[in-house]
Order: C-alpha cells, then sequence, then structure tokens
C-alpha cells in the first residue's frame, strides 16, 4: 500500500512539474537573439501575406524596438543593484523610493511612446485585409493559454 502512495504522489509530481514547465512556453530569459527577432518577422511576415516592402519597414521597426529594449535591459542591473544598496541601509527614505519608481515610469512610458509611434506608422502601411487578420487574430486569442500562447 505504502509504495503505491509513494508511486502515485511521484507521478503527481512529475506531471506537476512537467506543467510548470510548459508554461514557460515563450519565455527568454536571456532576452531575444537575432535568431528570435528573424523568426518573430518571418513569422509575422507569412501570417499576413506583407509585401516586399511592408516587410523591410516590419524589419526595421522591429530592429529598432529591439535595439531600444535591449538598452532599457543592460540599464537593469544598475536598478537592481541600486536597489539592493537602499535594502542594506538601515532606514529607507520614501524620497530616494519615490524618486526610482519615477525614473522608472519614465523609462517605461519613453519605451510605450517609442513602439506606439513604431505601430502607428507600420499600421499605417497594411491594407483592410491584413488588418482584419491582425483584429480576427486578437479575438481569437484565448485568455485560459498561457502568457505567450501556445506555438
Amino acid at each position: 500500500m505504502k509504495k503505491k502512495w509513494i508511486i502515485i504522489v511521484g507521478i503527481i509530481g512529475i506531471l506537476l512539474i512537467g506543467g510548470i514547465g510548459a508554461c514557460r512556453l515563450g519565455c527568454h530569459p536571456g532576452g531575444f537573439d537575432e535568431f528570435d527577432l528573424e523568426a518573430i518577422t518571418n513569422r509575422v511576415g507569412s501570417r499576413l501575406d506583407l509585401t516586399e516592402s511592408q516587410k523591410t519597414e516590419f524589419e526595421r521597426m522591429a530592429g529598432e524596438v529591439t535595439e531600444k529594449a535591449k538598452t532599457m535591459h543592460a540599464q537593469r542591473d544598475a536598478f537592481r543593484e541600486e536597489l539592493a544598496e537602499l535594502v542594506r541601509q538601515d532606514d529607507i527614505d520614501k524620497a530616494v523610493v519615490d524618486e526610482m519608481i519615477e525614473q522608472k515610469m519614465v523609462k517605461m512610458r519613453e519605451m510605450a511612446d517609442f513602439v506606439t509611434e513604431r505601430l502607428i506608422t507600420f499600421h499605417s502601411t497594411l491594407t483592410s485585409e491584413q488588418r482584419e487578420k491582425i483584429a480576427t487574430r486578437i479575438e481569437e486569442q484565448d485568455s485560459d493559454r498561457c502568457r505567450f500562447g501556445l506555438r
């Protein structure tokens, strides 16, 4: 009887670990590399049937956004070190924390504005059929799936 429970618990453990691992689809802990960027641009290009000029514009836009994101990612380590030093102090000044949050929010707002400009520019190059494909894809997304969806 004891052996039976050990086997059942072992199987449940394996399934649980496998399920957690499956939900990490799309997770890129080291960030996106050039291969990922090319795969994304190719996937979008084929799904939307982009023309050569649209594909070139999309690749340019994706490259710009990726470079900006890499710059922000590089600044993340400095922010973590600053935060760790703040936590090590005996007392934390609210004004310092508020300033750190404000700086982070400004950087995030800059990135959002940058991406929005690029998306609006790219959107203007799309045909009504391509826009409809995107809208349909958005509507079909299932909220119960993992964050990045199944591939």
